[in-house]
């Protein structure tokens, strides 16, 4: 008996993929929940404090936003493909902006990646997938 494997879309492998990187910031998050879980008013240096407020934020819509939108390319007639890139690029951004705060601080540049390679994946690679995505889940714009 042959059981013929239905066709996949690209969109609904999109859609699997925004799924599995939403998976894995969360079970991330619960391995490292220090790492993720804190309190940023406690921080003693203003710029720290903005930026990681910044953080907090961004890794809030980075965990659940862009699987929402994915799942929901359109609302009320219009696409999701702004919001999506937004809530899956901000935390990345804020990322970024703290580790080159670090760096011109005297510290190591993305330091942390080398010692945990699984925050390589999850900070770099896997923002750059979702992003890569959207062209991918969201129908182009239509000429009237």
């Amino acid at each position: 008996m042959k059981f013929p494997l239905p066709p996949l879309s690209a969109r609904a492998t999109g859609v699997f993929t925004v799924g599995l990187a939403t998976l894995s910031f969360w079970l991330v998050v619960l391995t490292y929940p220090s790492f993720y879980i804190f309190n940023p008013f406690e921080t003693a240096i203003p710029t720290f404090r903005f930026e990681q407020i910044f953080s907090v934020s961004g890794s809030i819509l980075y965990a659940i936003f862009p699987l929402l939108f994915a799942c929901v390319p359109k609302l009320n007639g219009k696409s999701t493909k702004v919001a999506y890139i937004i809530s899956a690029s901000l935390w990345p951004l804020a990322i970024l902006v703290i580790q080159t705060t670090i760096a011109v601080q005297g510290g190591q540049f993305y330091s942390y990646t080398v010692r945990e390679p699984i925050f390589a994946l999850h900070d770099l690679l896997a923002p750059i997938v979702l992003i890569a995505l959207a062209n991918t889940l969201f129908e182009p714009k239509t000429k009237n």
